[in-house]
């Protein structure tokens, strides 16, 4: 009995932490490294005390710790992750390596970290927000505003941008955090040379500089009169919390998928 209500205590612990930093994310945009500092050794305690306990083997919990910091590297230097939210996916990986068996007992053991887990669920979770951004992109279109005026766009990147991008005032690109969809390049033609035009970004990194790329367009402030394309970010903390919430149901899911040969 107390074995499984300290397990408990570890899944609620972590929960906590996360609604707590979600909460900071939405607010600032930011999370403080002393809300790290103070949460991984309690987390790594909670987690030795469950493996000097027989609650947790050796291999679950490395395989955890590797899964969680080869996944959040890789995203980090793609560019998906910003720090803040590998230190979340690592802090899961080292404190909930598995869930007590009682939050599912469908499952009759831990075969797939429930970092991983996490991972899938919030991935999907994430499509959320570019279904709320296109929805709100096509309540300005039906209003009647222009989002495309100024700007060469296929009909392709104008899709994508539906699902990506909103028309801010560029001056409030810092204040809402929204990093720049759009950039300024110089036309290299002959009839129009030394002519700066709007030219479409196509990738920004979560850890990007961003006032540097928005003091570029401030420069340049004649082009956006109407406003600048720009992507609001993704609560990625907000996601990893609703995961983790959830993730009994998503390790079942892992486990009937495997059962019938999806995965």
């Amino acid at each position: 009995m107390q074995s499984l209500l300290m397990m408990w205590i570890s899944f609620g612990f972590v929960l906590g932490v996360l609604a707590y930093v979600s909460v900071l994310d939405l607010r600032k945009r930011e999370v403080s490294n002393w809300v790290w500092l103070l949460a991984y050794p309690i987390g790594c305690t909670m987690t030795l005390m469950g493996w000097a306990l027989n609650l947790l083997d050796t291999e679950v919990v490395l395989v955890s710790f590797l899964a969680s910091m080869v996944l959040g590297v890789v995203l980090l230097y793609v560019g998906f992750y910003g720090g803040a939210d590998v230190k979340a996916l690592v802090f899961i990986g080292l404190t909930v390596p598995t869930i007590p068996h009682t939050l599912n007992p469908a499952l009759g053991l831990s075969t797939i970290p429930v970092v991983l887990t996490v991972f899938c669920i919030s991935s999907i979770l994430s499509l959320i927000w570019p279904l709320s951004i296109f929805s709100l992109n096509l309540k300005d279109l039906f209003k009647g505003k222009t989002m495309f005026e100024g700007i060469n766009l296929t009909i392709r990147q104008k899709i994508l941008l539906l699902f990506t991008a909103r028309l801010i005032p560029v001056d409030k690109l810092e204040s809402l955090r929204y990093f720049p969809s759009e950039t300024v390049m110089v036309i290299q033609k002959e009839e129009d040379q030394g002519k700066p035009a709007r030219k479409l970004l196509r990738f920004v990194k979560a850890e990007a500089d961003l006032k540097k790329y928005t003091d570029n367009l401030k420069d340049h402030r004649e082009l956006y009169q109407k406003g600048v394309l720009a992507s609001p970010t993704i609560p990625t903390m907000v996601f990893f919390t609703l995961a983790l919430a959830i993730a009994p149901l998503g390790n079942f899911v892992f486990l009937v998928a495997t059962l019938f040969g999806v995965i």
